[in-house]
């Protein structure tokens, strides 16, 4: 008995030859293969067609279709014909190189005068691998219910040896920071994952990512209001777990490019693209993008060294992009208090407290109440590499921050301008405009007292425009 079921279960992990599956008709198997043809998906339905016949869903209800042609050492020519089902498209195989079929269906058409597989999720696997290094693959791709290449390893290296450039990993290796990102160029970003969301019905994730370093100021359009931060989803509460100095990056990805991805985790980002979408950095995903896991790698050290050197030093929570001080617009009445980030503002644990940073004003919404005392108010939008924060203007404050320009209309304007990153030049062309970095104070406050955190607000308070040339 005992023999009997070691023979069936190395009977249901064998791997096949291509050439020896061919004569295996209406049999299901495991195949190892180098993707030689794939063609672009397609849309089918489950109508009699023997190629569809055994899709385990309705009648008439449309699926995918993606047809390969694999080959190996056995079968180079013509190759085995290999159709991949799925009811969702980004669930079919998208990459070329080695694929591993799990418990595959031999099929015969025409006459008996053909012979296919069929793979359909509810029954067979898949997974799509290439070689980064001599040791070690890359899995590019993996339906949701494969398990268990490492049996496979001895059987990979050896395909891998007979076709060496079908499977070796043609795409750029080197990992950028955050700090690096370019507008609309690919890149691989080696991170940590902070927070994983699963949207079960979309089959889709949301994942904010950190490397500890600080994106560029994006440049925000002549007609945005505002910039609209990656984290303003988030909750206090969560955004309390993140580190409070680098920026986060949002990306919404498949749940299948994710599969065995746990929050905390480093990972490996391939060919990532990003933009800038209303004064915000948007990451998004390409064709080619996949995910590994960044288990043990010495690039991990170096990043969490870099972090760490960072952080213990008297400037490490002042943006990057202004180091080691602004340019200088701004002057503030305790020059000795420490650098905080706007992360660090929005999750302090006091309601009421005060704070100096460094930050650009993206937008302002301005109000002039007329009436005896003549109050002046207005909100400001203040962004740094690590949040976005509304903080208002407000009589006293306002008066000392714009000085004699408060009275001056055309002098006010003139310092509005310059504090916004409004040049002649934007203003003519409603080009993009890239606000200056500056030093002000802040201070957070309650106005209901039996609420206090649902009330918190912050404003500006003992900081001054210098003597600005005009614009």
């Amino acid at each position: 008995m005992e023999r009997r079921k070691k023979r069936e279960s190395e009977f249901k992990f064998k791997l096949v030859k291509l050439k020896d599956a061919i004569n295996l008709i209406d049999q299901q198997v495991n195949l190892l293969g180098i993707v030689r043809d794939r063609k672009e998906p397609k849309l089918c339905r489950n109508n009699g067609n023997p190629e569809s016949s055994f899709l385990l869903i309705l009648p008439d209800f449309e699926a995918w279709i993606c047809t390969l042609c694999i080959i190996d050492d056995s079968y180079e020519r013509p190759g085995l014909t290999v159709n991949v089902f799925s009811n969702k498209r980004e669930e079919l195989p998208n990459h070329d190189g080695m694929i591993l079929f799990l418990n595959i269906k031999m099929k015969c058409y025409g006459g008996g005068n053909r012979v296919n597989a069929a793979c359909n999720k509810g029954v067979s696997s898949f997974a799509l691998f290439k070689r980064r290094t001599d040791k070690e693959f890359i899995c590019y791709q993996r339906t949701s219910n494969f398990r268990g290449e490492e049996r496979y390893k001895s059987s990979m290296d050896e395909l891998a040896k007979l076709f060496p450039t079908s499977c070796s990993l043609d795409q750029n290796l080197e990992f950028s920071f955050l700090r690096e990102i370019k507008e609309g160029k690919p890149f691989n970003l080696l991170c940590k994952i902070l927070l994983h969301v699963v949207n079960e019905e979309e089959d889709m994730s949301t994942i904010f990512v950190w490397d500890g370093t600080d994106a560029p100021p994006a440049s925000i359009g002549f007609k945005d209001k505002s910039a609209v931060s990656n984290l303003s989803v988030l909750s206090r509460d969560t955004l309390r777990s993140f580190p409070t100095v680098g920026s986060i990056l949002r990306l919404s990805l498949s749940n299948h490019l994710l599969y065995g991805v746990k929050p905390g985790a480093w990972v490996k980002l391939y060919q990532l693209l990003c933009v800038v979408d209303k004064g915000s950095w948007v990451a998004s995903v390409t064709d080619s993008t996949t995910v590994t896991l960044a288990q043990n790698d010495h690039l991990v050290e170096k990043i969490m060294r870099i972090y760490d050197k960072r952080i213990t030093s008297k400037f490490g929570h002042i943006p990057f992009w202004c180091f080691p001080s602004p340019p200088g617009f701004t002057g503030t009445d305790d020059d000795q208090a420490p650098f905080v980030t706007l992360r660090d503002i929005i999750t302090f644990p006091k309601v009421t407290y005060k704070y100096r940073c460094i930050v650009r004003v993206v937008s302002a919404f301005r109000s002039q109440e007329e009436d005896e005392n003549r109050h002046y108010r207005v909100l400001l939008t203040l962004e740094d590499p690590t949040a976005t924060l509304e903080a208002f203007l407000c009589d006293k404050d306002a008066e000392y921050f714009f000085g004699l320009g408060l009275q001056n209309t055309e002098m006010l304007r003139m310092k509005w301008n310059q504090l916004l990153g409004i040049t002649r030049e934007s203003s003519v062309s409603l080009a993009t405009r890239n606000p200056p970095w500056i030093e002000c104070c802040i201070f957070s406050y309650y106005t209901n007292k039996a609420d206090p955190w649902n009330t918190r607000l912050y404003k500006i308070f003992g900081t001054r425009l210098l003597d600005l040339e005009a614009v």
